[in-house]
């Protein structure tokens, strides 16, 4: 039998104690990695089903004692439906058109499943309806213009100029405004331009920017994103109908420009409550008439504004 050197034996042992030290601590100084986290912004815009490990926060609207609402997030066609009690398993009694108004509700939210549900009143229709497809209603409107409206928005959404381009009277054409003043510098495009605008890339000079005066220089669809569409306005929180609902410094101008012109605004009235409400967003859309048939004639976007 070979006979085994214990000198060389220990300097086997201590070099291979050495390479195991080694080995951990380096596992000391370069952890395996983590898994990842999706950061706040990335999971609003990613679907909960995709977010198996995350928990889902049901947010509830705040009821407002005393108002009325209307139906919101709709899609084109669809009615706001009633069900017998608080749970699409239950029996649906009626609908409600989206174009709706007048709207009382009452008694405090159920949660069912993912839904927040509330006991309408419409019309001598009782019975209760998704919280969310409502937004607190101010002022009135004919039933036409309302979903003159809910077209625009739904155009806005789908970046569908060419529809929009169908809902602007080729004599008083488009009006952008980034803020609530309407200035004379505002853009103005005709039917025949607004189809295209989704798809240019030249920029053009949108006005200022408040607070600092900087002129906005965008491409449309920069423009579209940071000045027209740039919260989910087919869902807000209040709908103002002929009537303004945001608040702020800025001089509401659309009679003196628009005289006969009809207003809705679509009204976010903030998102992080550290800002008190300073965070509102709104998109208001001015309706004119001529020759018997109403018109898209401007997009204002609203904020607050120094």
């Amino acid at each position: 039998m070979r006979k085994i050197n214990k000198t060389l034996y220990l300097r086997y042992l201590i070099t291979a104690l050495l390479i195991s030290l080694g080995f951990l601590s380096s596992c000391m100084l370069y952890p395996s990695p983590e898994k990842p986290t999706l950061p706040p912004s990335l999971k609003e815009e990613i679907s909960p089903t995709l977010l198996l490990s995350e928990s889902i926060t049901l947010e509830v609207p705040i009821i407002q004692p005393g108002e009325l609402y209307t139906p919101v997030g709709l899609l084109q066609g669809e009615s706001l439906l009633v069900y017998s009690s608080p749970s699409a398993d239950a029996p649906t009694i009626d609908s409600i058109p989206a174009t709706s108004i007048n709207i009382k509700i009452s008694g405090e939210p159920q949660i069912h499943g993912n839904t927040a549900w509330i006991l309408a009143d419409y019309n001598q229709i009782q019975g209760w309806v998704d919280l969310n497809h409502l937004a607190v209603q101010k002022g009135e409107l004919p039933e036409d213009l309302i979903a003159l409206g809910q077209l625009v928005l739904a155009a806005l959404q789908s970046y569908d100029y060419n529809l929009l381009a169908d809902l602007v009277n080729p004599d008083h054409c488009l009006r952008f405004s980034p803020y609530s003043y309407l200035a004379e510098n505002n853009l103005i495009f005709c039917p025949e331009e607004v189809g295209n605008l989704i798809a240019s890339d030249e920029k053009y000079t949108w006005g200022e920017y408040d607070g600092i005066g900087n002129p906005i220089i965008m491409t449309f669809p920069e423009y579209h994103q940071e000045f027209v569409y740039d919260s989910n306005y087919i869902n807000p929180d209040t709908v103002g109908f002929n009537v303004e609902v945001s608040s702020g410094n800025a001089i509401n101008n659309i009679a003196d420009i628009y005289p006969g012109g009809v207003m809705i605004e679509y009204y976010f009235s903030g998102f992080d409550p550290q800002y008190g409400g300073m965070d509102w967003r709104s998109i208001r859309l001015v309706l004119i008439q001529d020759n018997h048939t109403w018109y898209l004639a401007a997009i204002i976007h609203g904020e607050w504004t120094i």
